[in-house]
Parts: C-alpha cells; sequence; structure tokens
C-alpha cells in the first residue's frame, strides 16, 4: 500500500487520488445516472415499437453516439455553446471571477464547467445501452409467458413493466456493474480535453511526464475496480 511520491505531482501518490477522485466520480455519477435515464427508456419504447418511425429513429441516434469519437463530439460542443454562443468556457473548471463568489456560487460555477463534459460522456455512451436493452426487450417480448399474460388479458402497460422490464433488467444490471470502474477511475479523453482535474487528466499527465509511481498505483486501482464490477 505505500506507493511512494508521485514525481509530476510531488506529492504521495494517495494524495494526489484524494484531490482529484471526487470530481471523476461527480462527473461519471451524474453521466450514470443520465445515461441509465435515456438510454433504457429510448430501448424499451424502441422494442415495443419495432420496426415504426420510432424503432428506427432510436436505432440512428443510437449507432450515432456509438460511432462518434470523444474528441470529435467535444469538438463540436466547444464549438457551438462556447465559441459560438458563449455559454460555457473552452476548458477548466473555475471563472475569472471564482474568488469573489459566495460558497453557493463557487458550486454553481464548477457545476457550470461541467456540464459540457457531462453532455460529451452521456452522448457517447447512451447508444451501447439503448441497442442493448433493445436487443434484451424483444427477446423477452417474444417469450411464452408474455404471451401467456397478454391472453389473459392483463393491461399492456402491466405485461411490460412488470413482466417483460424485470427480466430485462437482469442483463443489463450485470452489463452496469462492469461500469463500476468508470466512477472512479474518470474518463481520461474527456477530462483532458476539457481541462477537468480528476483522476483521468491527473493520469494521462503522470503518463506524458513518465511519472511511473503515478501510473503504478493507477492501473491498479482500475485492475481492482473491474474485478469489484465483475463481481456485482
Amino acid at each position: 500500500g505505500n506507493w511512494g511520491d508521485s514525481w509530476a505531482w510531488t506529492i504521495p501518490v494517495t494524495e494526489e487520488f484524494h484531490n482529484t477522485v471526487w470530481y471523476s466520480f461527480a462527473l461519471g455519477f451524474v453521466a450514470f445516472i443520465l445515461e441509465i435515464l435515456i438510454a433504457i427508456p429510448l430501448g424499451i419504447t424502441a422494442a415495443r415499437k419495432q420496426y415504426s418511425f420510432t424503432d428506427y429513429f432510436t436505432t440512428v441516434v443510437a449507432m450515432v453516439c456509438i460511432s462518434m469519437p470523444t474528441f470529435f463530439v467535444a469538438t463540436v460542443l466547444k464549438y457551438i455553446f462556447s465559441v459560438k454562443l458563449g455559454w460555457f468556457d473552452l476548458s477548466g473548471m473555475q471563472g475569472r471571477n471564482y474568488m469573489t463568489l459566495s460558497d453557493f456560487g463557487k458550486f454553481l460555477d464548477v457545476a457550470k464547467h461541467f456540464v459540457l463534459p457531462l453532455i460529451t460522456l452521456v452522448i457517447i455512451s447512451i447508444g451501447g445501452l439503448m441497442r442493448y436493452t433493445r436487443t434484451n426487450m424483444l427477446e423477452v417480448l417474444s417469450a411464452d409467458y408474455i404471451r401467456t399474460a397478454r391472453a389473459k388479458g392483463v393491461p399492456e402497460r402491466t405485461v411490460i413493466n412488470r413482466h417483460a422490464f424485470r427480466n430485462t433488467f437482469i442483463p443489463l444490471v450485470t452489463m452496469l456493474g462492469g461500469t463500476l470502474p468508470g466512477l472512479f477511475s474518470g474518463a481520461l479523453i474527456t477530462e483532458t480535453l476539457f481541462s477537468i482535474r480528476g483522476i483521468g487528466y491527473a493520469s494521462y499527465t503522470s503518463m506524458t511526464q513518465a511519472d511511473i509511481p503515478f501510473i503504478m498505483f493507477y492501473l491498479a486501482f482500475i485492475s481492482i475496480l473491474t474485478l469489484l464490477g465483475n463481481r456485482i
């Protein structure tokens, strides 16, 4: 457990980890919740209305989200909302007037700088979960017990929400458990592009400066989280 001092940050590795991991966790956790709230309902809706316009539209959106790389999404969002509209800063975690703000104002200022990275993470992650949900829901809807429930006159809403979704959620939980490392290990590319001082940004900086102690810790940390995610 003694990881020594970071060569790039000149402080103990665990101290730099403690200073950065909670920014990554906040960003990853909110993105994770939004991903579930957006992708799963859309996937279920697409399965319920198979071969309809809604299904085709959802499929196209999912494929576009899967196909776009992180740096492209981040660049487009920066160009639209920072350069053209001026709603957000290009990068960083604080505005120029940060030190003059109240505690709540500082919180809102940091939250505002997290908006574009958050949108980036959600866009690049919802496609896969949306497709996965749709595929599993279609398999469940074709099962015998679903046909039996419909033949008994069970309302369609009950069939979908109580019978179909509960069984669809089993493989989804398995998939979502594997995303645990992402909540703590940080979004390396996204954090670097937006200069968010999370664990991903710290690890990228350490890699570029050959900071072996921090890199060793980071890789061991991700490995442990991956094992925990698979166990869950």
